[in-house]
Parts: C-alpha cells; sequence; structure tokens
C-alpha cells in the first residue's frame, strides 16, 4: 500500500472537489488498518487534509473530518494533527448543518481531547457551547 500513498496525497490537492472526497475517504478507509494509521502521517496526508476541512463542499468536509477521525485514534498522530492547524477547522466543522459532518467533526475532536494538553485547547478555542449544543441533538451518532 505504499505505493499507493504518495499519490493519494497528490489527489488531495487536486482542484476537482469529487476527486478530492474521493481520496479523502480512500485516506480513511486504508487508515483503518492501523498500521497504516502512521505511514499515512509520516507521507504527508496531514496538511492537505486539514486544508480540506474548509472546502465549500459538505462532502470533502465530511470525508476529510472521517479520515482525521481514524487517523487521530492512534496517540502518536494527536499531536501532529494539532500542529498542522486540524484542531480549529475540526471546531469549525461543529456548526455545520450537516449531521455527518458533525459526527465525523466530533468523533476526530473526541479522540485528541484523550490527550490533556489537547483537551485544554479544545476549551480555549471555544469548542465547548458547541460541543454541549450537540449533545442535545436527536442524533445518537453525534452524542457518542
Amino acid at each position: 500500500q505504499e505505493g499507493i500513498i504518495p499519490p493519494l496525497v497528490a489527489m488531495l490537492r487536486a482542484f476537482e472537489e469529487n476527486l478530492q472526497m474521493l481520496s479523502a475517504a480512500c485516506v480513511r478507509n486504508i487508515a483503518l488498518d492501523g498500521a497504516n494509521k502512521i505511514a499515512l502521517v509520516e507521507s504527508g496526508v496531514l496538511p492537505p487534509l486539514v486544508a480540506l476541512l474548509s472546502s465549500i463542499n459538505v462532502g470533502v468536509q465530511e470525508q476529510a473530518a472521517a479520515a482525521l477521525r481514524v487517523l487521530s485514534a492512534n496517540t502518536d498522530n494527536q499531536t501532529r494533527i494539532v500542529e498542522e492547524g486540524g484542531l480549529g477547522g475540526l471546531i469549525d466543522l461543529l456548526r455545520s448543518d450537516n449531521k455527518d459532518v458533525q459526527e465525523h467533526a466530533c468523533g476526530a475532536l473526541r479522540n485528541l481531547s484523550m490527550r490533556r494538553d489537547v483537551s485544554q485547547k479544545i476549551g480555549e478555542e471555544g469548542a465547548l457551547p458547541y460541543m454541549i449544543g450537540l449533545l442535545r441533538s436527536p442524533d445518537e451518532r453525534i452524542q457518542e
């Protein structure tokens, strides 16, 4: 799978939104295998994934947040996601009207909050009111 990672990183930077969305979904799927989580991050997927969080395309946002959710399950990746600016982008997505985007952003933030220093930053960046509001969501996926 190492042979596909560099082209995948390049496709995350493509101008075509559909290609961005599909590439982010591929990253998510490849990252489901625990051994690939670090290899993906070391190959440079974080900068383009973090950039995709700001896309105006909801599908791109969803897949980028979903990929970061899976990657953030690895403790070594958590610091790197924060260093690349992922925290702010994920917090911004809490305000999305799309439930799937909210679910993946919440899931990634949950993983990142396992680190005390990151948990504090999440509070400092103003995420708590949005997260508390999402706890009231009728959607159980978001409440988790």
